[in-house]
């Protein structure tokens, strides 16, 4: 004979990892993504560098489960405006460091707040095409 919901362990534990008492953060295990080290805004994304233009701009995949998946989004270069965290490092940003943000557009990306210092844009690998 089967327990009650209330006496089986497996059931509690499948609906506690299913609300908010137990959140669960598990690493992404793709080889090619990489998480967000910040414990900001954006720090469950997933940050992919498809390919660099020079040395103004880079088409970047975002994945962030919670709000938006851009597949290829254009990221330029520029100074920052105010201070913040790196998406890629966790590194603190300052007001006037060289960073890469989201293009703007009609309508606005959902990431358009987040920002990646240029020398850790350029520290990273361009993701090889498979």
């Amino acid at each position: 004979m089967q327990a009650p919901f209330e006496e089986d362990r497996t059931w509690q534990s499948a609906t506690a990892r299913l609300s908010n008492e137990s959140e669960m953060q598990r690493p992404i295990v793709s080889s090619r993504a990489r998480p967000m080290c910040g414990k900001g805004k954006f720090s469950k994304c997933a940050i992919r560098i498809l390919e660099r233009t020079g040395q103004i701009s880079a088409t970047i995949a975002w994945s962030d489960a919670t709000s938006c998946c851009y597949g290829e989004q254009t990221w330029r270069r520029c100074i920052a405006r105010k201070a913040g965290v790196c998406a890629l490092s966790g590194q603190t940003i300052a007001t006037g460091d060289a960073v890469y943000r989201p293009r703007r557009g009609r309508p606005a990306p959902r990431n358009v707040e987040a920002m990646i210092l240029a020398t850790v844009m350029d520290a990273t690998p361009v993701e090889e095409t498979v």
